[in-house]
């Protein structure tokens, strides 16, 4: 179950950042679908699992658009919150060389109302993917959102959350205490560890693992019986956004079929360097094939366990 957003990204291909006061003409490229719980969601979908996705939307053209092209690629949107008073979800993506800046607009929700069907779906998944900013609004009645995510979580359902890169206002969240395991970039660890949090006391916890991304140099993996360090992938650049999302649904599927930290961020770190090769968010649609014969190119297979049945 990924619970989170989704959005139609309109991207504008710019000469160079701008800076304040700055005046910069871009040139608009054609929009794709995306969202970074949406784009987890349908990559995670695409390598076999059946998963479904979740999030507050208003009832119109738009939405009806983003959900159908999530159910072409395989999602259960069934339990998608319809509200009229949210704003139409969108993104503007500038791209200047081989990096890019994402603007989120707000859509203001504050309550969303998990209903008993809604919680009873999370309860019986192997996994709740979402963000500190989208399980905020949590609610079941009189009960909040650490209420909501701790009972998901006893049933046995691991929560996931990506914190991206880490906004400040999310700071202190006593939300990251139910997660099992946490994923970051390079520049939203280096926030947490400004905003005084720890990896180690995430562990301490109950965390399972915290994995922080570092674009082409691959990532740390830290667990409760220590850490270590990935490489990444040297390969050409067209478009990064979404390889983040591609690193996040590749791990966890990768780990959920062998059980192996290890073996999760090399598939991960390998999908993610295959995406950034094609533009859009959903570039990270792979099967687990390509991920793999990618990985044995690389000589990379032969030095993890592999899992044994997929």
């Amino acid at each position: 179950m990924f619970f989170g957003d989704v959005a139609m990204d309109e991207y504008y291909r710019t000469p160079h950042f701008p800076v304040a006061g700055d005046k910069v003409i871009v040139r608009p490229l054609e929009p794709q679908f995306g969202g970074m719980v949406a784009n987890s969601a349908a990559i995670f979908a695409n390598y076999g699992v059946r998963t479904s996705f979740m999030s507050q939307l208003n009832p119109g053209e738009l939405t009806r658009r983003l959900l159908a092209q999530l159910e072409a690629v395989g999602l259960d949107t069934r339990h998608v919150i319809l509200d009229d008073e949210v704003p139409d979800s969108r993104c503007i993506i500038l791209l200047a060389d081989d990096q890019h800046i994402v603007l989120i607009p707000t859509l203001g929700i504050t309550r969303t109302e998990i209903t008993p069907a809604a919680f009873e779906h999370m309860a019986g998944a192997a996994y709740l993917v979402t963000t500190v900013t989208d399980a905020t609004p949590f609610r079941m009645g009189e009960r909040g959102a650490s209420e909501v995510l701790a009972a998901v979580r006893a049933g046995g359902t691991k929560i996931v959350m990506d914190l991206d890169v880490y906004n400040l206002e999310n700071h202190p969240s006593p939300l990251i205490d139910h997660c099992d395991i946490v994923f970051m970039n390079a520049i939203g660890y280096r926030r947490f560890a400004e905003c005084g949090q720890s990896i180690h006391a995430l562990l301490d916890r109950g965390a399972l693992a915290v994995v922080v991304t570092d674009d082409s140099e691959g990532c740390r993996v830290f667990g409760r019986h220590g850490q270590f360090n990935v490489a990444g992938h040297k390969v050409d650049v067209v478009d990064v956004t979404g390889a983040g999302d591609t690193f996040t649904s590749s791990f966890l599927y990768s780990y959920l079929v062998s059980d192996d930290l290890r073996y999760a961020a090399e598939f991960a770190n390998a999908a993610a360097a295959l995406s950034v090769g094609k533009v859009g968010a959903r570039g990270g649609m792979l099967d687990e094939a390509t991920v793999r014969d990618f990985m044995a190119r690389s000589g990379r297979l032969s030095t993890v366990h592999q899992p044994s049945n997929t």
